[in-house]
């Protein structure tokens, strides 16, 4: 991780989104987009069209419409992936529902699983792992079936666990674990680390933590301190 990079609280975090968003005038779907591709590019590089498929879980919100972006651009390169989703996709909205539905018309595989059934398919699983279940938004521990499919996840030393923006339990601000958190290998942050991943305990969930351009205005990173 860059030294000369600051460090956001989450809440600054979204306020990057809404400066770009009010005063730029970028749309969330662009920054979605704009997230969950350069997130594929990195992922891209460590998977063939021989690798494994990979498992994307995805939740309710951005952090799930991130994965629905990844799972497009990943099929698009002829990588295969799956996406299982832990909530009904009929529930989606905003701009997780369009990256949903882009991805489906990609010919993205997307199914809807439940507790028992999505341990099952974790604990089978070989290949990469990446985890777009509950990102900056989720308040206190998983709960199911979240907290069951993080915990096979941990559990399969066979994968490579990936997290998107930061591990699913992990807290943004504090850097403090809940039970459980998703025991990332490698954490694909946006726009800048967040104060939580300072702390001297944070590499247990985070893995390796690199951070990934979603596109904001250079003058906007200026204003906000960012390497441009």
């Amino acid at each position: 991780m860059a030294q000369d990079w600051p460090f956001f609280s989450v809440a600054r975090s979204r306020e990057v989104d809404q400066l770009a968003i009010e005063r730029f005038g970028m749309a969330g779907i662009e920054l979605m987009r704009n997230a969950g591709t350069a997130c594929a590019e990195r992922l891209l590089s460590e998977l063939s069209e021989s690798s494994p498929a990979t498992m994307i879980l995805a939740g309710a919100g951005n952090n799930g419409g991130d994965g629905y972006v990844i799972a497009e651009v990943l099929t698009e390169a002829n990588r295969p992936v799956v996406v299982y989703s832990l909530v009904p996709t009929a529930k989606l909205s905003g701009d997780a529902e369009i990256s949903h539905d882009a991805a489906v018309a990609a010919g993205v595989s997307v199914e809807h699983v439940g507790e028992d059934e999505i341990v099952a398919r974790i604990s089978r699983h070989r290949g990469m792992i990446v985890d777009g279940l509950l990102g900056t938004g989720a308040q206190g521990p998983p709960r199911s079936p979240f907290a069951e499919a993080i915990a096979a996840a941990n559990q399969n030393s066979e994968v490579r666990r990936v997290a998107i923006d930061v591990p699913s339990g992990f807290n943004g601000d504090t850097g403090e674990p809940a039970d459980p958190t998703f025991q990332a290998d490698l954490t694909l942050t946006f726009v800048a680390p967040k104060t939580g991943m300072m702390g001297a305990d944070a590499s247990l969930s985070t893995g390796e933590i690199e951070i990934v351009d979603i596109g904001l205005p250079l003058d906007l990173k200026r204003q906000l301190g960012i390497p441009g």
